[in-house]
Order: C-alpha cells, then structure tokens, then sequence
C-alpha cells in the first residue's frame, strides 16, 4: 500500500515536476525553549543557505534544546520586503510596521478575499494578482538546488509532494516514521502534512517533522503571502514552551484558514441574500424574464447558490480534518507527554543499536562539518516538563474544538442559506404560477365571450352569405323564386373540403399523438 515509509524524502521525478523556482529573499524562523524570542533570518543566495546550515547556531535534532525551526516559503508575485538578516521578532516586526505599512494593509485585504482564482463577470483580468493562478503553493522562492539542500537538513517527508499536488482536497494527516541524517541515525518522527483548498484565494500548505526524543520541529509553509508571514511571526512570539508542543505550527496553521474561511463565508452568505432578495422585484415581470440581461441573472443566482454549497461542503470537510487533530491531541496528551517530566525516546537507531538516553555521539558525516558532533544528552534543564506539555496540549485542543464549534455555525449559517434560495427559488415560481393561472382564467373567460359573440352572429353571416350567391334569383321575370340547378357543385365542394379539413385536423392531432411509438431496434429493423 501507498503510506508513508521510513526515511523517504522527496523524489528527483517530484523536485523537477511538482515545484517551481523563483529565487528571492526567504524567511526562516527558529526558536528553542529558554531564548526570549524567536530569531528571523532572511536568506537568499545558495552562500547563505550554507553558511547557516553550517553555523552552530542552527537547531540539529543531536541538540540538547527542544523548539522549532520554520521556513516561510514565500508566495510568487510578493512584493519585495527585504528585512535584516539576523533579527529578534520584535524587531522585525517594528521594521515591517515601518516600511510597509500601507503593503500590510492592503494584502491582508487580498490575502483573506472571497472566491480564489474565479474570473470576474465582466470578463477582465483578476485584479489580485497574487491568487491568480494555481501554482502559488508550488512555486518556491530559491533554486532547486538549495531546495534539496533545505528539505535535506529539513528531514522533509516525501509525501508533502502527493499532498501540495491535490491542491483542492484540504487534509491534516500525521504519520510516524523514522527520519534523520543522510549516513547517520535514524529516529522516530511525527510527519505532518496540512493542506487547504486551492477554490479560495492563498491556499496554503504545511509540512513538519517532529522528534520527540529532543522535541525539535522542523517545518515548511508553501505560499506564504507576506501578511501571514507577518501574522505568524506576531503569534511565534508569544509562544515560550509552547514552542517545543508538536503541534503549535498545525495550531496556527489552523488559526490562518480560519481567518480564510471566515471572510469568504461572510461575503458568500451576502452575495446568496442579494440574490435571494431580486427574486422578489422580478416576480411578476413578464417582460424582463424576456430581456436580454435575464440569463445573465439567472446565471448568476445558479453561481451564487453552488458557490455557497461548495462552500459548505468545503466547511464540512476542513472540520473533519480538524477533528482529526483534536484526536491526535488526545494522543500526545494521553500517550507521549502522558507521564514523567522529560521526553521519552522512541527507539531512535545508531549503527544498529539501541539509542539511550542520557549520553551518546554522534557522528556527522557531512562535508560541512569536519569534527564529530559530540552532545551530551544530559537531563534537559531548559527542556518543558511533560505536565507543561500537557497544559499546552489541552489549550490546543480546546481552542481546536472551539474553532470546530464556529465551523459548525458557520456550516448551519450556509445551510439555511441555500435551503433559504431554494424555497425562494420555489415561492417565486409558485407566485409566477398562480399569476399564470389567473391570468389563464381571465382568457378564459375572455374567449367564452368571444364564442358567445360568434356563435350569436354566425348563423346570420353564414345565411346571408349563401343567399347572396348567384345559384339564387329572388326576382324572376315571371315574379316567382328560382334555384339554379348547379347548386349541388357549391353542396358537393363544401362538404368534401369540410370533410378534407376534419381528416386532416383528425390526423395530426388526434390519430398521431394516440399512436404508441415503436421501440428503437423495431424502427432500426423495419429500415
């Protein structure tokens, strides 16, 4: 079967075929627990990337300090925001206040907007640049050549690839699989993968490999906007000993498309009712139901109603995969941070033995690093007990179900949306049906009036009619009435062409319409 399998990483076929390369400046976020704040570093040229992944100061899962390092892959079409190299949070954010202030405002617009990559009526160009088109959470901002260095030092799972390449299916999926160094040990891990659906603008996506014998994270976003990096990096800040909880990156994974989700469902549900309200100006407008702007109407309330029910669907699918998390919660809560104070091993592999806690070396056998990397896995002084963890866990899992709860609303709220066009859709071709009854009524009536008239005046135009013909003469020279003897061709000609005109009324409506049709071999047979 196609699941996760151990020390996978990302294949040649899916380096070259699934991501796009546009290489610009990108943002890394790391803390570990004890540090004040998160440190941002803003790398772009390949020199870069090395010199840090050679630097003591990148998190190694051979570390002593738990936390996480995230990589905020930047969105295609980002305007340029070139922030120091090696900062604090706060001070990086101070400097995005300063510079752009006015580009934060205006792409936090953009970056919630209602319907994704959908054309507008008029037929123009989409205005938001940055949704259009599919491949935003593809397109990545380095070469891939540092891209496979990245996903190296990274232990980035393959199966992120599989994930970002269904880009309409929204999916948070966990896996435990063992993940480490190139030509060195292998430890137990917890891959995640978060996706969310490419119909609405800034899709996102999320991979993480989590150890918990050192409780290090190492994560990717794909397609981040500029005001999310900025919304994360906001919320990083406050996080001390959350920052070594596995799922703190999920966490305001979520937290993001909610805000998504909160705008496009709010514009939707006015969009539906705007709809909903015209079907009551044009109930009884015969006229404008044969205009030319009719259809374009009409096109757009089918629009709006399936949008909407897409939308809920889409609801109902993202809180299923947030029910998944809560689950995965209760896991962590009840089985890896369930007793003792410090993290538990989970049958992490060195040459073939049996990884221990409190002491072991490791070997590096990278290039970049000539010296053996000796770590003295000592009791953690600086590491979150598990009670702390538990604490964590359990606000995670109770703001999780919170989120569900208004996913629920916000389902209930479409729900009566759509259920509300179609009895309205309903209601409006109800009223349209009375009004055509009544109004066949009143021809009725009008066309009984019209018979009565004709039947009063038709016996004396029809007798006035034969006894001004010429087979008559009222006025003979002897003073007597007298009937031409040609008389029975009018008698003979009227009553075969009445008899001709009934047969053929006969024919056609009657005889035709009554006529069982043959199945279609029989028809094929006679032929």
């Amino acid at each position: 079967m196609d699941w996760a399998q151990d020390a996978t990483g990302i294949s040649d076929n899916d380096y070259r075929n699934v991501y796009r390369y546009e290489e610009t400046h990108t943002t890394v976020v790391q803390m570990t627990t004890g540090e004040k704040e998160p440190l941002i570093l803003s790398l772009k040229s390949e020199e870069d990337w090395v010199s840090w992944f050679q630097s003591e100061q990148r998190p190694r899962i051979c570390g002593p300090k738990p936390g996480y390092v995230l990589l905020l892959a930047k969105r295609t079409g980002e305007r340029p925001f070139c922030a120091p190299s090696r900062v604090g949070s706060g001070e990086w954010l101070d400097t995005y206040k300063k510079e752009i202030a006015s580009i934060s405002r205006t792409q936090r617009t953009s970056t919630f907007a209602s319907l994704a990559e959908k054309s507008p009526t008029d037929g123009s160009s989409p205005k938001n640049l940055l949704g259009s088109g599919r491949r935003g959470v593809r397109t990545l901002p380095f070469s891939e050549k540092v891209f496979r260095m990245i996903t190296k030092n990274f232990h980035t799972h393959g199966s992120i690839s599989r994930v970002i390449s269904r880009a309409d299916v929204q999916t948070f999926s966990c896996s435990e699989v063992e993940m480490g160094e190139s030509d060195g040990p292998t430890y137990m891990a917890d891959v995640y993968n978060c996706r969310t659906s490419n119909a609405w603008d800034m899709d996102l996506a999320l991979t993480a490999t989590c150890f918990p014998h050192c409780g290090l994270t190492f994560a990717i976003l794909f397609g981040c906007p500029l005001s999310v990096e900025e919304e994360i990096i906001k919320r990083l800040s406050f996080a001390t000993a959350e920052a070594a909880h596995p799922l703190l990156l999920p966490g305001i994974f979520v937290e993001l498309e909610r805000t998504r989700h909160v705008h496009v469902v709010e514009a939707m549900i006015d969009e539906l009712e705007t709809k909903i309200f015209e079907l009551d100006f044009h109930t009884g407008e015969t006229e404008w139901a044969q205009s030319s702007s009719a259809e374009r109407r009409n096109q757009e309330k089918r629009t709006a109603y399936l949008d909407t029910a897409y939308l809920r669907n889409g609801l109902i699918n993202w809180s299923a995969q947030l029910l998944k998390m809560v689950q995965h919660a209760e896991y962590l809560e009840n089985n890896v941070f369930a007793s003792g104070d410090f993290p538990e091993t989970t049958g992490a592999k060195f040459n073939s033995q049996p990884f221990e806690l409190p002491m072991v070396s490791i070997s590096h056998q990278n290039g970049d690093e000539s010296s053996d990397c000796s770590v003295a896995m000592q009791k953690y002084s600086s590491h979150p007990t598990n009670k702390q963890m538990r604490r964590v866990g359990g606000r995670i899992k109770d703001r999780l179900q919170a989120i569900i709860d208004e996913y629920e609303d916000k389902i209930r709220d479409c729900t009566m949306r759509v259920d509300g066009m179609a009895m309205a859709t309903q209601w409006a071709q109800g009223e349209t049906n009375v009004e055509i009854a009544l109004a066949t009524g009143r021809d009725s009536r009008h066309m009984r009036s019209i018979a009565l008239l004709t039947m009063v005046f038709l016996p004396g135009t029809f007798f006035a009619s034969v006894f001004s013909m010429t087979f008559f003469n009222w006025s003979n020279s002897d003073g007597s009435a007298e009937v031409s003897g040609y008389i029975w061709i009018y008698i003979l000609v009227t009553v075969c062409f009445t008899l001709l005109t009934v047969g053929t009324w006969y024919y056609f409506v009657i005889w035709r319409q009554s006529r069982p049709s043959k199945p279609k071999s029989e028809e094929e047979a006679l032929v």
